[in-house]
């Protein structure tokens, strides 16, 4: 295996915080290459166990859900002219690398979904080239961590094309002694005349032994450009859960309560019935007969 920094942040930091990067050791063997065309109607479903390399065309909606051991997985998404692609992957339990890199044409839109259910260590780094005119990129990214559990996401929005748009919303539930890192860079490069972009995060911490850190980014070489961030970090209100119990509620279903509908607002951005019914049963928020 060959050691490697990787999710390197695109405007450095001091170096004492941590953040710049994270190294890795790269698993050995050639990956499984694997061609998607989306199409309207009916959503592509992959199941990936193994390196694999992806790359999605067309303009419809494919599912990835994923639970592979010590993997590297690349995916690159081009959205044609006019394309619109919807891509979600959901990674379940295990260790992996994974790469997500999208050229998006003229008015052509990518919206990407994630989600994280205890990936016991991965990263996950995501770049975005907003080169058409007119471009849209959304991201929903949805995380849960338990345990010693770690997540490691690098995100960079690079926004060239004129009257482009992105934006970006995280949502994340941190247990036990979980560690979560998150970088989100909006990226407005010359020539990008008239674009807007968007980025939050809120991360709820449920117990004090967690680790978060979340490195917010705007770079800007363009004048006529709009761009905004922000993250909300902190624990449940303690007026919230006494209002709660005094219901009858016991404090411990309060947090999962809480917890799980957080995540449940980026489930619903899937747009796939089915998907969307496995995994709130696997959250235990819906009944497994339903």
């Amino acid at each position: 295996m060959a050691t490697q920094i990787i999710n390197q942040l695109p405007a450095p930091t001091f170096s004492w915080l941590g953040v710049n990067g994270c190294e890795r050791e790269l698993p050995d063997g050639t990956p499984e290459a694997v061609a998607v065309k989306a199409a309207a109607g009916e959503a592509a479903r992959l199941e990936i166990g193994r390196s694999t390399d992806l790359t999605v065309q067309g303009s419809g909606t494919v599912i990835a859900k994923i639970a592979a051991d010590d993997a590297v997985l690349h995916t690159h998404i081009r959205a044609g002219y006019g394309e619109q692609i919807r891509f979600v992957q959901i990674f379940q339990n295990g260790s992996a690398i994974s790469e997500v890199t999208a050229d998006l044409d003229d008015t052509a839109s990518l919206a990407l979904i994630q989600i994280y259910l205890n990936p016991n260590d991965l990263v996950s780094g995501i770049r975005v080239h907003l080169n058409g005119r007119k471009s849209v990129f959304t991201s929903r990214i949805g995380y849960l961590l338990d345990g010693e559990h770690a997540l490691d996401i690098n995100l960079h929005v690079i926004q060239s094309g004129k009257k482009t748009a992105s934006d970006t919303d995280v949502k994340g539930v941190l247990r036990g002694h979980a560690k979560k890192t998150f970088r989100g860079t909006i990226d407005f490069r010359n020539g990008c005349a008239g674009s807007v972009g968007a980025e939050r995060e809120e991360v709820l911490l449920m117990d004090e032994a967690v680790q978060n850190q979340t490195v917010p980014v705007i770079l800007c070489a363009e004048e006529d450009v709009s761009g905004t961030h922000g993250a909300s970090i902190g624990q449940i209100d303690s007026k919230h859960i006494f209002y709660l119990q005094s219901r009858g509620i016991p404090e411990d279903r309060i947090y999962e309560m809480i917890a799980l509908a957080r995540l449940g607002s980026v489930i619903a951005e899937i747009g796939d019935a089915e998907t969307e019914s496995d995994i709130r049963r696997q959250l235990g928020t819906e009944d497994a007969d339903a």
